[in-house]
């Protein structure tokens, strides 16, 4: 598992536009760590007002360069894109040049390490600064998953999604902060980049060698399995029928071995993401996801989170209302619904870890010194 330093006065790297999806690692920051960001980078939108264009990020404001951010402060150049295949955009190159010239430190979260390039690391070395390459796996001994995952104490919990990039880490990590704030005892396993930069340790799934990546969502299962919690939230990573990702997410759905998922959700989506391919309907998901996973372990799908964020209100309610009739399921938008939301999605969870809770307990009682020795003396 990596462990990482919490990074603070961060300038968040968009040049080119600032889509919610293309920008998803900004996105992610600006919503769960707005505190630690000085400013955006775009040329495009300098001077606009963050807020009013994402809904995120109020009071931050966006600059034209790494020149125009420097007087705020900044310490370290976050790459906030997410590019298909995980690629360094030539448009973003110019930028990342100029903060390592000025001793300022890289993040990076693509595919694409800014360590594998010649230029940046020579770059870099001349000006004594640190390329940070969130992706980088660890030294680690290669594991394939065993089902092992199934003996926690906890109750496992897996957000799953109909697409890549569709609102898996911001679900997780908007029902993290919910538990949290409620005083529930429950651990949070980032299992990607963007979940790594929230919280500062986890593992990027999707840079798993394919056989081993099972066992290495297992391996952080079973190393939080062993904190004081009731609860093990896992970020979810990419979807089962996507035409792009769907391996890591079969990988991460056996080594979880999840006892209940939150299927993830945007009514929008009607076709792939990067292909011309249609998105199937809900009830292909829930089947397939349960079925695949039923010969290891019966986990079920026990709520529906919609990212309705391309809808207008009265359309967002329609969507929850329709979604719910179809599926029997819970249903609700975790960013727009706020706390209500986040109880309706985490209701159904909640209750299976109460009577784990309990199963655990009855356990340990049945096999506690004094009923021993009391069974033993009859």
């Amino acid at each position: 598992m990596s462990h990482l330093p919490t990074f603070r006065s961060l300038a968040v790297l968009t040049e080119g536009g600032l889509d919610i999806y293309r920008n998803k690692t900004a996105m992610t920051l600006l919503r769960f760590r707005p505190e630690d960001i000085l400013c955006v980078i775009d040329s495009q939108h300098a001077g606009a007002d963050l807020f009013a264009l994402t809904g995120l990020g109020k009071g931050i404001p966006i600059v034209a360069s790494i020149e125009e951010a420097l007087p705020l402060g900044i310490e370290w150049l976050v790459i906030g894109v997410a590019t298909p295949g995980g690629y360094l955009p030539q448009a973003l190159r110019p930028q990342v040049y100029d903060a390592i010239r000025n001793r300022i430190g890289v993040i990076s979260g693509l595919h694409e390490s800014v360590n594998g390039d010649p230029n940046l690391v020579s770059l870099a070395a001349r000006h004594c600064v640190e390329l940070i390459n969130l992706r980088r796996v660890p030294e680690m001994e290669p594991r394939i998953s065993t089902g092992k995952a199934r003996s926690t104490p906890q109750l496992r919990v897996l957000t799953v999604g109909t697409d890549t990039n569709i609102g898996k880490t911001t679900t997780s990590l908007t029902l993290q902060r919910h538990l949290r704030a409620t005083g529930y005892r429950s651990r949070y396993i980032a299992t990607g980049q963007d979940g790594i930069m929230v919280t500062g340790r986890g593992l990027c799934i999707d840079r798993v060698i394919s056989d081993f990546c099972g066992g290495a969502v297992e391996e952080l299962v079973m190393h939080e399995s062993a904190s004081a919690s009731d609860l093990l939230l896992v970020e979810g990573q990419n979807s089962i029928l996507s035409p792009c990702y769907s391996g890591s997410a079969l990988s991460m759905l056996h080594g979880v071995c999840p006892d209940a998922m939150v299927l993830c959700h945007a009514p929008t989506r009607t076709l792939f993401r990067h292909t011309d391919v249609p998105v199937p309907p809900l009830a292909t998901y829930i089947q397939l996801y349960e079925a695949l996973l039923q010969p290891l372990h019966p986990g079920k799908i026990v709520a529906i989170a919609l990212n309705t964020l391309e809808l207008s209100p009265a359309e967002a309610a329609e969507a929850i209302r329709a979604t719910h009739e179809a599926t029997g399921l819970p249903v609700a938008d975790p960013i727009r619904g706020g706390i209500a939301a986040c109880r309706t999605l985490l209701k159904p969870i909640l209750a299976l870890s109460k009577r784990r809770q309990a199963q655990v307990a009855r356990t340990a009682k049945r096999r506690s010194p004094a009923r021993i020795r009391t069974a033993q003396a009859h």
